[in-house]
Parts: structure tokens; sequence; C-alpha cells
């Protein structure tokens, strides 16, 4: 178990926990890649989560902040809105997941 706590997680994260969130995104992403369309999973992956902003909440809680107006940001893939939000939510809470895998916190999260 991890003594990670919020302020830690932010000022460590893009220095010495650069390649964890890295792999966090990365294992999202194939699961997400095996399952859903490829091409709107590229989509979500390039236009929508290069821009998010992973925060540990404490408790074992991640989030991922995602930038305004998402499906806007989806160019040149043809989705239903219900359906491409649906993906997005499903692939954030894998990012999360994952996070607390590599932050070890997979039993603190109630």
């Amino acid at each position: 178990m991890s003594d990670l706590t919020p302020d830690e997680f932010e000022e460590q994260k893009y220095v010495d926990y650069f390649p964890k969130l890295e792999t966090a995104y990365k294992r999202a992403f194939d699961e997400m890649n095996g399952t859903y369309d490829r091409e709107l999973v590229h989509a979500i992956d390039q236009q929508v989560l290069s821009e998010s902003e992973p925060f540990y909440e404490g408790d074992g809680e991640f989030t991922v902040e995602l930038p305004d107006d998402p499906l806007d940001r989806l160019a040149a893939v043809q989705f239903e809105d219900d359906h491409a939000r649906d993906v997005i939510d499903e692939h954030t809470d894998r990012i999360c997941a994952h996070l607390r895998d590599q932050f070890d916190l997979g039993d603190e999260k109630a």
C-alpha cells in the first residue's frame, strides 16, 4: 500500500511519476482499442485524452479531468454522442484503475 498524497502526486506527476502515468494511459488504451471501434478510440486518445489531466483525490481515488467540450474535439470520425460519451467515460475509468495499480492503491478504493 502506498503513502501517496494528493499534494505529492501533484508535485511529482510530471517528474518522478511520469512513467507510471504513461503506463496507466497506455494500458487503458490497449484495452479500449481491443474492445471498441479503433478509429473512435484513437481519436479519443489523441484529440481528448492528450489534453487531459490526472489528479489524485486521496483514499485510492483518481480522476481524469478532460478538456472542455471533448466531443467537439473529435474530428474526422463518425460517432453517436451517447456512444462516444460512454467510451470516453469507460476509458477514463480504466485509466483511473490503472493509476491505482501503478501506485499500489488498488485495495484502498472503497
